[in-house]
């Protein structure tokens, strides 16, 4: 056995239980990874529960809490919305992993999670993020475990985050390896054809396999990435509001960043994308298609025809998502703070 394939054996339960964390699969798989399923949506709800009694009950000013409070409600809402509609959209992830079944930002979200439990009990006049119903107490060890199980709820939602992503970066490093595979056969097209005629055939074939898959993707993350785009705004809105208001604060600073990463991985995956079938429509042009016979070279015609569309990751199916957009979304965040 390859040392490739042991390790990809080793790895296997981990990559399902994320496939499965994608579709809220809770009905298959080992005892372990349905409850730690279980663990992740049930204290993402109560999370949100606690955080929505908060926000009804304090009076709005424009301070660290109010505003830690709003975003945490946003990265909250967005992992339980990214779950729902990979429970909706099921059926098309199972379509995606059963098409490509023959191919086999931790530390920033994570570091922040577990830094912020120290950081809101060491400066107290930040407030608490959440409230706890039915339960009021004065006593030090209690508004001490408040501050601890607030930071175990921030770690509950960064891992549910990274785990997400994480994800769908799996699912689109399968559709990457099949662009690869795909341009590779029309590199070796000159070889092949000597001796398999039907070998244009079977690059139409898998053109239309990869196609399918990149649609798939793309309507898997259609709404998730213009979400993570938003998320992304308003958090950097909100982060750099707190830095004018609390200029010398670590805080606000771990807050740009982490808001910063939260649509990066999205964005990068589709730029990923984009270059590969930004090659996929020049290779054919490499080959030496004018030694191929008339009717090769008509197949030929089709299959450039193909390769000429675009491709890629959309947000809502109008918004190309690759780093291009998540530039833009920084730079005119910049342009519209230089201008107020």
């Amino acid at each position: 056995m390859s040392s490739q394939l042991e390790e990809f054996r080793k790895a296997k339960p981990k990559i399902d239980f994320l496939f499965a964390l994608l579709t809220m699969n809770v009905t298959s798989g080992s005892r372990k990874n349905r409850f730690l399923l279980l663990f992740f949506a049930f204290f993402n709800i109560i999370s949100l529960f606690f955080v929505i009694l908060h926000l009804k009950n304090i009076k709005f000013e424009l301070n660290f809490n109010s505003l830690i409070t709003f975003l945490t409600f946003g990265a909250i809402a967005g992992n339980i919305f990214r779950i729902s509609l990979g429970l909706i959209k099921k059926d098309k992830i199972e379509m995606l992993l059963q098409n490509i079944r023959v191919l086999l930002g931790t530390f920033i979200f994570g570091g922040s999670a577990l830094l912020s439990g120290f950081y809101f009990r060491f400066n107290e006049e930040y407030g608490l993020m959440f409230e706890v119903p039915f339960i009021a107490s004065d006593k030090i060890l209690w508004k001490n475990f408040l501050y601890v199980l607030q930071g175990f709820f921030y770690i509950t939602v960064a891992i549910t985050t990274i785990f997400l992503d994480v994800g769908v970066i799996l699912l689109g490093l399968q559709v990457i390896a099949e662009l690869n595979i795909l341009i590779d056969y029309i590199k070796s097209l000159n070889e092949k054809i000597k001796s398999d005629p039907q070998f244009l055939s079977k690059i139409i074939k898998r053109h239309c396999s990869v196609i399918e898959n990149l649609d798939l993707l793309s309507e898997i993350t259609s709404e998730t990435s213009i979400l993570q785009l938003f998320l992304t705004c308003i958090s950097l809105l909100f982060g750099f509001t707190l830095v004018q208001i609390y200029a010398i604060g670590l805080g606000n600073y771990i807050i740009i960043l982490c808001a910063a990463a939260l649509s990066l991985p999205i964005c990068i995956l589709g730029e990923f994308i984009r270059i590969q079938t930004d090659n996929l429509s020049e290779t054919p042009y490499l080959t030496n298609w004018y030694e191929l016979s008339l009717k090769d070279q008509k197949t030929l015609l089709i299959i450039l025809g193909m390769a000429q569309r675009e491709y890629g990751l959309k947000a809502i199916g109008m918004y190309d998502v690759n780093l291009y957009t998540y530039i833009q979304v920084r730079w005119n965040l910049n342009f519209f703070y230089q201008e107020v």
